[in-house]
Parts: structure tokens; sequence; C-alpha cells
């Protein structure tokens, strides 16, 4: 189908698609004021409203519209066409405009416009890693996330690794998947919440050490400050995916990260089951910290969507048999010995047995508060 000659008129009721006007001028200039690196002034905003915009649009080359948000400029996205009938994905938004899905409502309505009305075939995304903002909007419009391509583009004169994404015409404008976002969990002495950047030489020094070694051979020894950052990142990936929950085990009066737990294996079909996984800073081992915090966050789990919770089934813990500690907190946090499995858990000098432990929603909760289970527990698991 022909690319229309001018602008047409895109809208939703709250977001409006348009050609650009005079009137832009300054929230272009606003708008890239706010990324000072760019070096775009109002000389080149009047350029690119006054002219630039229509020009690109006439060539063919850039199919650029303005978006109009509560009555006034709030930024641009575009779609540039390619030889193959394709075409990619381009978009800003200004910093009043965000947190209110202005940019995902934009980008549904480019989509709509450049499927039916150009014609294109596949529509194309990438954004730097790290530009988080630019992937939830992907995320969100219904792109399938491809692979991480490094080196993709340049970016301030360095080139920089990539995300990915594509969609099609009959794709869905809706997320694939869930987005997880840890909540903050609270227990008479924790506060369960998100590793922060600034706690990466306690993320080394939890993970450095003897227990974590043996029963967790994959993980590397010593555990770096980049192991660290590598792992911090990866937590963000997998909860992008929808694949994981991670939570810093902090104290609830000095907020010092004294462990961690994730949450993994979910399966959230007709069969809601997954697994819990932990580990405990060596300051943290012997108070109880390990229990107290799994119990809180099989409370959560457990509980119905519309408190808040996951509306899970089962919990499970699988460990070596040999990790008598990682044991002690599941028979303590209420898990029932549901099996072993021989020769099937990796140390780092042999296989030992696997054993599961598992918790039902309908289990009653454990004899004893969680806060009381003090002892010589909290390794790996």
């Amino acid at each position: 189908m022909p690319i229309p000659a001018e602008h047409p008129v895109l809208t939703d009721g709250v977001v409006t698609l348009r050609a650009p006007r005079p009137d832009d001028v300054q929230g272009q200039v606003e708008r890239h004021l706010e990324d000072p690196q760019r070096g775009f002034g109002e000389d080149d905003a009047r350029r690119w409203i006054g002219y630039g915009i229509t020009e690109a649009w006439k060539t063919g080359e850039r199919l650029v519209f303005v978006i109009e948000y509560q009555g006034r400029y709030a930024g641009t996205a575009a779609l540039k066409p390619d030889s193959d009938g394709n075409a990619r994905l381009h978009y800003g938004l200004s910093s009043w405009a965000r947190g209110a899905g202005v940019m995902s409502r934009a980008v549904r309505l480019l989509l709509e416009f450049g499927f039916t009305t150009c014609g294109f075939h596949v529509v194309h995304w990438w954004a730097r890693v790290g530009n988080w903002p630019s992937r939830r909007v992907a995320w969100a419009t219904g792109f399938r996330l491809g692979e991480m391509i490094p080196a993709l583009a340049e970016e301030g004169g360095r080139r920089v690794d990539a995300w990915t994404g594509w969609i099609g015409p009959t794709d869905p404008r809706k997320p694939r998947r869930p987005w997880f976002e840890t909540p903050v969990l609270e227990s008479p002495r924790l506060r369960l919440r998100a590793w922060r950047e600034d706690e990466i030489e306690r993320i080394a020094v939890a993970r450095t050490n003897r227990a974590t070694a043996h029963f967790l051979p994959f993980i590397p020894q010593p555990f770096t400050a980049e192991d660290a950052r590598f792992w911090l990142k990866d937590l963000a990936e997998q909860a992008a995916a929808g694949r994981r929950f991670n939570w810093c085990l902090a104290d609830a009066e000095t907020d010092l990260g004294l462990g961690n737990i994730t949450l993994f294996n979910i399966y959230r079909d007709a069969v809601r089951d997954a697994e819990l996984g932990y580990w405990a800073h060596p300051d943290a081992q012997g108070r109880g910290v390990m229990t107290e915090a799994i119990e809180r966050v099989a409370r959560w789990y457990f509980a119905p969507e519309t408190e808040g919770g996951l509306a899970g089934r089962k919990l499970l813990i699988r460990t070596a048999a040999t990790n008598t500690a990682a044991r002690r907190v599941a028979e303590k946090t209420g898990f029932h010995h549901a099996g072993t499995e021989r020769a099937a858990f990796r140390l780092d000098t042999h296989l030992d047995d696997k054993v599961t432990y598992e918790r039902l929603s309908s289990d009653p909760l454990p004899s004893r508060p969680a806060k009381e289970g003090a002892h010589q527990n909290d390794q790996p698991a």
C-alpha cells in the first residue's frame, strides 16, 4: 500500500499522532534539553519541526508523527521504512508525559497505521542495553523480544550492545508474558526488597565462601564485584522476562542486606507451582533470618491475587541431601520432605543425592513462628 502524501491524524481518544506545528518547537527543545549530550538546540528544533519532519515524510525516508497528549507536544514516534517492505520503530517522550502509558498508546496507533495503511510486513525495534523505558514500551505493545546483539549500534561515539525485537501485523498489541515487579515484603525483623547497585561489595562477600563453593559449584569463586554486577543485570533481565522474583533480605532497622531469596520455575497456567532458592551473608547465619524470610515469601506467594499475592498452589525447595543447614530451614518453615533422587545434585567434588521439599497452600502454618527459629542454618539451597 502507498504511504499517504500527507500526515493523517491518528487518535485513540487520549493520545493523538499528527503532523508538526510551529508551536511544537518549544516542546521539542525542552525534550532534547533533558539529554544535553545530544546537543540539540532551538535552531535544530525549529528546522526539525518546520522542515525536517515534512521532508523526511515526502521522501519516504522516515514517517514521523508528533505525539500530542493533554493538548500539548509530548514527543515523537516514527517508522523508518526499509527496502524489504519492513520498518524500524523509533520513539521519544518528554519527561512530563512519562508514566501514564502515553508512549504505549502512541506505538499501538503507529503500528496500526504501519501495517494497515502502509502495508509493512514486519516492524523492528532495538534499544541500547540498559534503556529499560524503551524496552518496557516494546514489551507492553506486544513485540517479540529477540537476542541481545553485541555492538549493534553507535551511541555517543562508541559501539553499544542492543536489545532487539519485532512484531507482525496479526500479533496482539499487548504483553506476551508478565513483567515481574518484586514487591516489598515486611516481617518483624526484615524488609524484603530489591538489591541495589551500591550493595555490590556485600553481594560479592556473601557469595564468596566455602559452603557456596561446595553446594553451588556453578557460582564463580571468588565471586568478584564484576560477577555481582553481572548478577544484578541478570536479575533485571529475568524479572522483565517474567521468569523470577528476587529479594534482598534487609535488616528492618539498618537496611543492611543479610541474604537473598529467589522464586523461580514459576508455572502460571492451570497449576501454579514455583521453587525457592536462598543464601545468607555470613553476618546473618545463626539468627533465623532465612526462616523468617521464607515464611514471609510463602505467605505472599499463597495469598489470593485480590490480596496482592500470586495465588500459588505449591512451593518447592530442592537441595543436596548433605546440606543439613538448608534442609533445616525448609523443615522449620513448614515444608515436607517429598522425595530423594539419588546421585542427582552436583557438588564441587561429586554427585550428591537431591532432596525435594514441598509446601502446599492448604498446609497448616509452621507450629513455631519463623522468628523463633534461630539456628546455625541459612546456607545455600
